[in-house]
């Protein structure tokens, strides 16, 4: 089982890594003015058929550049994604880079939407930051560690899910198609309120204008996941589901991640299983302060932690982030706020 995980993320975790290198061959125009702001849109669909015969929508939402990308057999016989969806999501992804790159359009993230033609219910989201792609080309960031900042997800696309639950329910109704229709679009067809809201549904956008900060949360919970799961010294943990989010309530900007988190071990004693709380803790706090550190992001107050079977915390102040990283204080010093 753990051999077939491993493969499906090799397989998800190449394409930015391929991509990457993609970059410098493709971005010598970095800099020019090539791709108008005011037909930035218009430009990417262009450069897909022209330079690759592939077909996209494209839309900009404030600050963010959104890509729909219809694949006929997206998925294999695996389920896994198939190697000639991989070649045009690549395509696409480099397309879109190189716009966002040579543009005078004020675009931070680009965001491709891949779905079945067959089966749109079910979507490859990516999310990269276009900042990032600058740093990489300039070798400012290497490119494992631009693959790290890349958000790839496979998930169910969330409008088609809360349609589906809202049809049903007219259906036990028995309201007619009419009415239907108007309720779905007065009530039910707006933009998401976070990233994980994201899709392409029904001929339309399903996108938000991506904050940096929301951008660091999902790529933190990312991080931690992905480390528990390809950490062979970590194997002995099963980590169940990570969620990030950033708030800013009460006068207080604060990064958060949730988890489910435990040792695949029968453990009894309570010493020991205190000490694999903090191993737990101590790891994802690491990946927390590698994602926040190598983007210098100072505009936050605390970072928070929380295991939620247990409901055990962790609460970290931005200055004692930084002197974590800075190696002015150590793991032990962080997780004395741990409870």
């Amino acid at each position: 089982m753990i051999t077939q995980e491993r493969e499906r993320l090799h397989r998800l975790n190449l394409l930015p890594i391929v991509i990457s290198f993609s970059i410098i061959s493709f971005s010598t125009g970095c800099g020019e003015i090539t791709y108008p702001k005011e037909k930035l849109g218009e430009s990417l669909i262009k450069v897909c058929k022209d330079e690759y015969n592939i077909d996209v929508d494209a839309r900009i939402i404030g600050k963010t550049l959104a890509i729909y990308l219809p694949i006929a057999n997206l998925f294999d016989i695996t389920l896994n994604i198939s190697e000639t969806a991989w070649d045009k999501v690549s395509d696409v992804l480099l397309g879109a880079r190189r716009i966002s790159l040579s543009t005078d359009a004020d675009i931070e993230f680009y965001c491709v939407i891949a779905q079945d033609i067959s089966l749109p219910e079910i979507q490859l989201v990516i999310v990269n930051y276009v900042e990032d792609a600058k740093r990489v080309l300039f070798s400012d960031i290497s490119r494992g560690e631009y693959f790290k900042r890349t958000l790839v997800d496979i998930n169910e696309n969330p409008q088609a899910k809360k349609e589906q639950a809202i049809i049903d329910v007219f259906g036990k109704m028995e309201l007619e198609k009419e009415w239907q229709d108007k309720i779905l679009e007065d009530f039910f067809r707006s933009p998401p309120s976070s990233l994980e809201g994201i899709g392409y549904w029904q001929k339309e956008f399903y996108i938000k204008d991506i904050t940096l900060e929301e951008f660091l949360a999902q790529q933190i919970a990312r991080r931690i996941k992905m480390k528990f799961r390809e950490k062979e010294d970590l194997e002995k943990y099963a980590l169940k589901s990570v969620n990030g989010s950033f708030e800013a309530k009460d006068g207080l900007k604060t990064f958060l991640v949730s988890f489910n988190a435990e040792s695949i071990l029968f453990i009894i004693d309570a010493a020991e299983k205190a000490s694999i709380e903090k191993e737990i803790f101590a790891n994802a706090f690491e990946e927390m302060g590698d994602v926040i550190y190598g983007y210098k992001f100072k505009d936050f107050d605390l970072a928070g932690l929380t295991e939620k079977s247990t409901n055990r915390k962790l609460l970290v102040s931005k200055e004692d982030l930084y002197l974590f990283k800075k190696r002015k204080l150590g793991i032990d010093g962080i997780l004395a706020g741990f409870k």
